[in-house]
């Protein structure tokens, strides 16, 4: 099975010893050629740069190195939105345009056969994606 991680578990995971338990138990069981990333992760995680260079920018640089040590590790695994993902995005959007940026990362699944590793499970409800919540104690995928 393949996985394709939101943003929020990529944070997650970024806290090192500080990452949630379940979350870190749930990896522990994943081999990590089986974990892919979006594009879109790459483009909110910029965008929190941005906005911590403003307030922080020695944070801001942190951030940009952990960033850049992601996407150096995750190479060939990192899905870029091609003509497929972004015809099925918009007819996502075109049935009902709510979580805009998250149904990137469902069609991405949806077009990749991967299960979307999420916290954030209610916002793929009604999308038939399939999904999987590492912060729970027993992960199991679900189609919603």
């Amino acid at each position: 099975m393949l996985y394709l991680l939101d943003t929020n578990v990529v944070s997650e995971i970024q806290k090192g010893t500080a990452c949630n338990r379940n979350v870190r138990a749930w990896l522990d069981t994943v081999d990590d050629d089986a974990l892919r990333l979006s594009v879109m992760t790459i483009l909110e995680a910029r965008k929190g740069v941005a906005k911590r260079a403003r307030q922080d920018p020695n944070a801001a640089e942190i951030y940009a190195r952990r960033l850049e040590a992601i996407v150096e590790a995750y190479g060939h695994r990192i899905i870029e939105i091609d003509r497929l993902v972004a015809d099925e995005w918009g007819r996502m959007l075109g049935e009902k345009e709510k979580h805009r940026d998250d149904m990137a990362f469902a069609a991405t699944a949806r077009i990749h056969g991967l299960v979307l590793v999420t916290r954030n499970v209610k916002h793929f409800r009604g999308r038939d994606v399939r999904v999987l919540d590492p912060f729970k104690k027993s992960p199991a995928v679900a189609t919603v």
